[in-house]
């Protein structure tokens, strides 16, 4: 048998035990992370899809795994051999799988959740569409344990201080913003569980998570005095000293379902019920006030030094880019090179730079119809073989103490592309152009600014399925999700609005299945590029530095003024690069910027 149908015959065998007829499993951990350490890989445990976002429900009778239009082709690989079942989302996010399973599920049904993995905002949700059938929901930590038995363990890694020479702004000067909230409300304490936003206020790094310089931690910051639920054998006496001088006590990660209760009897917290998760709404004993996070916004809006660190780092990380396509181009010439091979070899031209701490995320090579694949991760046994013929998309990124990146580059490979993968990439470059070089009022949300980079495409009948950028962290998540562009408002990318000083990625693209992927991303910094009788405009500066490739364009598609931004573009990519390659790394990028 299968080995994943081997494991889902022993949870169903579980769940009959336990008197289940259903057991949901998301993607997540007990902080709404979008990459989750080892441990918390249950849903891929279970299905084998690797992908960062999909839910999988069991039942007695079916296994559906539900993932939005990025994923669909993904699936198809990783689960073909197995009972798991694709259902397709029409939307992201969205939990289309509850409907769906209080439809399938008999009045009086049981139901079988882990709270610590769902926000109180989902559990609402699912209570409230299974009161017509009267399901029940059951929370069980410890289902998995008996078919999980070499279940990897939490991290115990070191955890370090980022320094305000990276930070830009001290932990107590952060402090003060929530605290004086705090006050505001008339709170006492107000709880974070989201990683990106503990390890950005309190000024800590670790790598519990896969990409991802996140600390395994709860924060309860009060009005004098904070607290951190993170092991405190993973702390050095000198950054133990450091909270303590910025009032901020250490407590075990695992005592926080006792101490939570103690901490917040009769007092009033501030949380966020989309992050909260249930398992800590269950263990708090005072008042609630619910708000949208305190510190998203405070992180999405970076400071004059991460700005500056973001720029050195995108110098680097144009460096690295330069020396592994030459090395590309060159070795095409002798052999043919794996997807999976490409991919270690850009990483360590990246390690070769300052500071440099990791991928930002798992790197996307996808060569000819693996392209199509919208978020493909080519596999170290099997990935295709790729010729100095076609079109490779490589999207990658890098953490730096200093800043992270995020670049998508298609090229091709070999003598000349066929007018449809010209074409499609002019569009697609049009879109970013647009997108890139507009100006808007102060208050404009994503989801007004996103018809901007398809509009090329509709023109043609065409799409792509996925957003068109997503804010981005200062040595922190390569997704941030205060600011960005989709299609819908039910993200938080299409319903915020965009300010100035965030990194956002522009990232549209186009997707031939069997064919080929396009995709052409830079990360912008937001600006006031204008101001009028009609207030502020914002606009964008790109920052990342590396060539487009201008064989890949069909001129007759684009205007004078989309012309002169490419020309502009690979001015400054050259003069920013070439003081710091060497000559014939100047040489060859000087031949990739060269005006058109």
């Amino acid at each position: 048998m299968n080995s994943i149908n081997t494991r889902l015959a022993a949870l169903r065998e579980v769940m009959k035990k336990t008197g289940l007829a259903a057991y949901i499993i998301p993607s997540t951990d007990p902080h709404q992370s979008e990459y989750v350490n080892d441990y918390w890989k249950i849903r891929t445990y279970f299905s084998d899809f690797t992908g960062s976002a999909g839910t999988l429900v069991v039942t007695l009778n079916e296994v559906a795994l539900w993932v939005d239009s990025r994923y669909f082709l993904q699936v198809t690989k990783q689960c073909k051999d197995s009972e798991v079942t694709l259902f397709k989302q029409s939307i992201p996010h969205a939990p289309e799988h509850i409907p769906w399973l209080c439809d399938v599920l008999e009045n009086n049904d049981t139901v079988g959740v882990d709270y610590r993995q769902f926000s109180k905002s989902q559990i609402d949700y699912l209570v409230e569409n299974a009161e017509e059938k009267n399901i029940q929901i059951k929370n069980d930590a410890t289902l998995i344990d008996s078919i999980w038995q070499d279940r990897p363990q939490l991290p115990t890694n070191q955890v370090a201080h980022q320094p305000i020479e990276f930070s830009g702004q001290s932990t107590q000067d952060k402090l003060q913003k929530i605290q004086a909230q705090i006050t505001k409300e008339q709170a006492d304490y107000y709880l974070i569980s989201s990683l990106d936003e503990i390890a950005w206020l309190y000024n800590i790094r670790a790598h519990d998570v896969d990409f991802t310089p996140l600390v395994i931690s709860y924060a309860l910051v009060g009005r004098k005095e904070s607290y951190l639920f993170c092991n405190k054998n993973r702390f050095n006496d000198t950054l133990l000293k450091t909270l303590k001088n910025d009032h901020i006590t250490v407590i075990d990660y695992d005592a926080l379902a006792e101490e939570l209760p103690i901490l917040t009897e009769g007092k009033t917290i501030i949380t966020d019920p989309s992050s909260l998760n249930y398992s800590c709404f269950d263990a708090i004993k005072g008042t609630f006030i619910y708000q949208k996070s305190l510190v998203k916004e405070l992180k999405a809006i970076k400071n004059n030094v991460e700005i500056a660190n973001a720029k050195k780092c995108m110098e680097k990380d144009g460096v690295a880019m330069t020396q592994f396509f030459m090395w590309l181009e060159s070795e095409l010439q002798l052999r043919e090179i794996s997807e999976y091979e490409i991919g270690r070899k850009l990483d360590g031209f990246r390690q070769q730079q300052a500071h440099y701490k990791g991928e930002s995320f798992s790197a996307i090579v996808s060569y000819k119809n693996n392209g199509a694949i919208i978020h493909y991760t080519a596999p170290k046994e099997g990935s295709a073989m790729v010729k100095n013929d076609g079109l490779l998309l490589i999207d990658s990124g890098a953490q730096y103490q200093n800043g992270t990146t995020d670049v998508t580059r298609t090229v091709f490979l070999g003598d000349t592309a066929t007018e449809d993968e010209k074409k499609s990439f002019t569009l697609v470059l049009k879109g970013y152009i647009t997108l890139e070089t507009i100006q808007f009022p102060k208050g404009t949300v994503g989801m007004q600014l996103d018809s901007f980079s398809r509009m090329h495409l509709w023109k043609q009948g065409l799409n792509f399925g996925h957003g068109t950028g997503h804010g981005i962290g200062s040595y922190g998540m390569v997704h941030e999700d205060a600011q960005g562009f989709a299609s819908s408002m039910t993200t938080s990318r299409g319903s915020e609005v965009h300010k100035e000083n965030q990194f956002t990625t522009i990232e549209p693209g186009f997707y031939k299945e069997g064919a080929y992927g396009i995709r052409t991303e830079n990360v912008v910094i937001s600006y006031v590029k204008q101001t009028t009788s009609y207030g502020d405009f914002i606009g964008f500066e790109p920052i990342t530095l590396f060539p487009i490739d201008t064989r890949l364009i069909d001129f007759k598609l684009m205007t004078s003024e989309e012309m002169d931004w490419l020309n502009s573009y690979h001015k400054k990519v050259l003069d920013t690069l070439s003081p710091i390659l060497n000559a014939t790394e100047t040489t060859w990028l000087t031949e990739k910027c060269k005006p058109v």
